[in-house]
């Protein structure tokens, strides 16, 4: 994962408020009270949450269980009414969310607006994709959803390197 840079971390810091500072405090005291006492405890609520879009993916790179169409979980988008009914639960003490895991974010065609949506409460917001949806009209799109830090992965400085891992895909 990159480096995060100055102005991302104060883009990170704005979206500090008190109650989550207080719930990032609860968090990391159970911890160490859990390891004081050597007993579990959890006070506070997630200061961040992954939510993957979807599980499928336009490639078939050969490490991914989504490039390979091997999950042993069900595969499908994420519905978005779910994850608005989680955010209205959460986004007061929640500072960050990831949208990915393995599968391609761009192509669940809600996802943009829930970026929007957690963007509007305030919440700091993350995505990596393999960037073959990002077509002007879709770059456009993400920037006016309030994305707070894309990662876009490469995987090869030449078309045939990228190829042996991103199969089907073109730099």
């Amino acid at each position: 994962m990159p480096k995060p840079n100055i102005d991302d971390a104060l883009n990170f810091l704005s979206k500090f408020t008190f109650r989550r500072a207080w719930n990032a405090g609860k968090v990391l005291g159970s911890f160490y009270y859990s390891k004081l006492r050597k007993k579990p405890i959890q006070w506070g609520y997630p200061i961040s949450i992954s939510f993957e879009p979807t599980t499928s993916c336009n490639l078939r790179c050969p490490e991914c269980p989504s490039g390979l169409r091997a999950f042993t979980r069900p595969t499908g988008m994420l519905d978005n009414q779910f994850f608005r009914q989680t955010i209205d639960e959460l986004h007061k003490d929640l500072m960050y969310l990831i949208f990915y895991f393995q599968g391609e974010p761009y192509l669940n065609t809600a996802f943009l607006d829930m970026v929007k949506y957690a963007s509007s409460k305030g919440i700091y917001t993350a995505t990596s994709t393999n960037a073959h949806y990002l077509t002007d009209a879709n770059a456009k799109k993400t920037v006016e959803s309030g994305l707070d830090r894309l990662i876009i992965s490469i995987d090869g400085t030449t078309q045939d390197v990228y190829t042996q891992y991103r199969v089907g895909g073109h730099r």
